[in-house]
């Protein structure tokens, strides 16, 4: 659809036919050439701009899908994490008693390495 402008110009220059004599025809001419040139123009231009809207709007739509999608990723991640957390942290007994268990055992074994060495420095000493 024209603008305003196109229009009170169109107006303008069928106004101008009107009271122009025939020595001002050719002007007349070229202006209406002109007029309908710009109006082609004016067309092209908010074709270019609606295409080129729908392009932004495309880009808009992937990015925010891409968007949408790295955020249910991460919260399936997160989820995840803390489940696993939460298998951890379930049985806080059973990681105590291995680790008693565990340094129990260390402890003996030094122990055990401390009666061999000293029954060592004790026999060389005897010898």
């Amino acid at each position: 659809m024209p603008s305003l402008r196109f229009r009170l110009l169109g107006q303008a220059l069928s106004l101008a036919v009107s009271c122009c004599g025939p020595e001002n025809k050719g002007s007349v001419e070229i202006m209406r050439k002109d007029l309908n040139d710009a109006r082609d123009l004016h067309g092209q231009a908010e074709s270019a701009a609606a295409v080129w809207k729908g392009h932004v709007m495309d880009r808009r739509k992937k990015a925010l899908t891409d968007y949408k999608k790295l955020r249910a990723f991460f919260a399936e991640e997160e989820e995840r994490f803390l489940q696993e957390a939460d298998k951890e942290e379930g049985s806080p007994e059973d990681e105590d008693a291995d680790a008693a268990d565990r340094f129990g055992s260390l402890l003996q074994a030094v122990s055990e390495l401390e009666r061999r060495h000293r029954n060592l420095g004790l026999s060389m000493l005897l010898q």
